[in-house]
């Protein structure tokens, strides 16, 4: 009963808010998985630990010297038309250094490669007393598994099959043994809780103790990001996740807000353009070379000027990452430096003396780089070398996806054209408030009774069957629209201009002009800033350089490794206080699922 005026109401105390601890960068780790390296550490800590991405799961099969896969030969070369591509390509970057024009003047004089070769092809390798570092991995114990350097440091001989989980910046799906996405979340989840015990001393009893922050790329697979999710707060355990993507992290990283952002790795090169913290859908790209095709590359042009490299074969991936290493030591892209070099190359294998080659090195060490502008020397062939972010494809768990939005809002309108058209024209504007105004439910209910009904829906089933097959027609016409149509691969100048004229206004291509980041260990090369800003400045329309104060090519910002950008600006997300709203708990994902990406992502799932 109401109190009366003799009796005051009694009023409850409203409880305290519990004020949340802050989270502590030391209980937060940050994982970037790459197609060659993982990339992981807690987000206190100044660089992240970098170990191979692989696992070497011993056979118990009593078969000695198992063919393993070499990730340096690509089946997208094995074609006829591969060396005329190659060529084709060589030719392109030679008319580069061919038509240069240099700081003074100049025409810049290019090499010989018949001259060099001359010279390389009688040079003899010399034994030094200097011994490897590295020895083979000891499996005398047979332990089951082997991951990081120590899986890629198993002896041929021993019986363990190498595998790596992730391709081409996605999971590496196949039909063979290992191949299911059941079995790469295994041994993911085995690298990863093994690194975590091993290299950052955690062990997977306290992993409940800690969170973490997953990297993704820009175009990612819906299922495969749900499944790393499950497995990180599920089967690894920790208490909370964050998942982003990597080029807004990128931006963290350096402290810039609007930036094109260009990641080339090892296995793909990804662009899209980032502005506040959003990563524009439309502008993503990824094609898939990168730095091991260089790598490549560059084997195919020392074998061309005669360079006797008779210990290294690229079936082997030891030998693939000594080239590597030479490839990164040699190389550069200053086309301003000419002539030919006498240079001392030194071969390490493992547990053997160091070799040394006197050898003269030309215009190979800049056709190398340039590869990377003119794709056709990597000889690739194939339906699926470049992707664009396609529309999510819908999840069980996740009834309320684009689908659902874009055939609702067709329904509505499709409905309120009816109900208008029963009405006649007295009230058009009423049948759409209605329409607005009904939640989800009575929507369906209504929508399934018209279909039902041959006097509410036109004329029969058959009218009903035609409107769904235009609603999918609609549905692929959009895909087309958003995805677009690229039909051969690009070079990395002209991968740049495609991604920022997919802006929606000049106001924002501008400044992606102004400022485009190099991060990626796949152009890692001295003067590649000089390069790239001297490819794309005469691809930029007129009217946009007319406006531009600045162009901003960023390789080194800040002089941080361009490798680690990335992991760097996830862990200065881990300190934000912005990002609390993001987490994601394991009793949450038990419970809703995919649907809190949905809600708290800090990107358009």
């Amino acid at each position: 009963m109401p109190p009366t005026s003799s009796k005051k109401p009694f009023i409850h105390a409203a409880p305290e808010p519990a004020v949340e601890q802050p989270i502590q960068p030391g209980q937060i780790i940050i994982i970037q998985p790459g197609s060659l390296n993982l990339q992981i550490g807690r987000a206190i800590e100044g660089v992240p630990l970098t170990i191979p991405h692989c696992i070497a799961r011993r056979n118990k099969k009593a078969v000695s010297n198992v063919p393993q896969s070499s990730i340096w030969i690509r089946q997208e070369t094995l074609h006829s038309e591969a060396k005329h591509l190659m060529k084709h390509g060589l030719k392109a970057a030679e008319d580069v250094l061919t038509n240069r024009v240099m700081e003074n003047g100049s025409i810049r004089p290019c090499t010989s490669y018949k001259e060099l070769a001359n010279h390389n092809s009688t040079v003899q390798a010399e034994r030094t007393d200097i011994k490897s570092n590295k020895s083979w991995s000891d499996t005398s114990g047979q332990p089951e598994y082997l991951i990081g350097e120590e899986a890629v440091l198993v002896h041929p001989s021993d019986r363990y099959i190498l595998s790596w989980p992730i391709q081409r910046g996605r999971l590496n799906l196949h039909e063979g043994p290992g191949g299911s996405l059941t079995a790469l979340m295994a041994d993911l989840e085995l690298i990863w809780g093994t690194a975590l015990e091993k290299n950052l001393d955690i062990s997977l009893e306290d992993i409940k103790l800690y969170r973490v922050i997953l990297l993704i790329p820009d175009i990612y697979i819906h299922q495969h990001v749900k499944a790393m999710v499950t497995m990180l707060l599920q089967n690894l355990g920790f208490s909370a996740i964050i998942v982003h993507q990597e080029s807004v992290c990128a931006t963290f990283g350096c402290g810039i807000t609007c930036a094109c952002v260009v990641d080339v790795g090892d296995q793909k090169t990804s662009i899209a353009c980032v502005e506040d913290g959003i990563s524009n859908k439309h502008t993503r790209i990824t094609m898939e070379y990168g730095g091991g095709d260089v790598t490549r590359t560059f084997h195919w042009l020392l074998g061309r000027a005669g360079i006797p490299l008779r210990d290294i074969n690229l079936s082997s991936l030891i030998d693939g990452l000594i080239l590597q290493d030479l490839k990164e030591t040699y190389c550069h892209l200053d086309l301003d430096v000419y002539g030919i070099l006498d240079q001392v190359v030194e071969i390490k294998k493992v547990q053997k003396n160091a070799v040394h080659y006197n050898v003269k090195l030309g215009d190979e060490l800049v056709l190398t780089p340039l590869s990377l502008l003119h794709p056709e020397m990597f000889g690739l062939h194939g339906n699926k070398l470049i992707r664009v972010q396609s529309r999510y494809d819908g999840d069980p768990d996740d009834p309320h996806d684009d689908h659902f939005l874009v055939q609702t809002q067709r329904q509505q309108r499709e409905a309120a054209k009816l109900g208008g058209s029963k009405k006649g024209a007295e009230e058009p504007r009423d049948a759409d408030a209605n329409l607005s105004q009904m939640d989800d439910s009575q929507f369906v209910t209504t929508m399934s009774q018209m279909d039902e009904d041959s006097n509410e829906a036109q004329d029969n089933l058959q009218t009903n069957e035609l409107n769904k097959s235009e609603r999918r027609k609609d549905l692929d016409d959009d895909d087309e629209q958003e995805e677009g149509i690229v039909t051969q691969l690009m070079g990395v100048d002209e991968a740049i201009v495609y991604s920022i004229e997919k802006c929606s206004n000049d106001d924002i291509k501008r400044k992606m002009y102004s400022c485009i980041l190099i991060i990626g260990g796949g152009m890692s090369f001295d003067a590649a800033q000089k390069c790239i800003t001297g490819r794309i400045w005469p691809q930029i329309p007129h009217y946009q350089r007319l406006q531009m104060d600045t162009m901003d090519v960023l390789t080194r910002p800040k002089d941080v490794d361009p490798k680690i950008i990335c992991w760097k600006g996830a862990a200065i997300l881990a300190c934000l206080d912005t990002a609390q709203e993001l987490w994601i708990h394991e009793k949450e994902w038990e419970q809703f699922g995919v649907r809190l990406l949905r809600e708290r992502a800090p990107f358009v799932w």
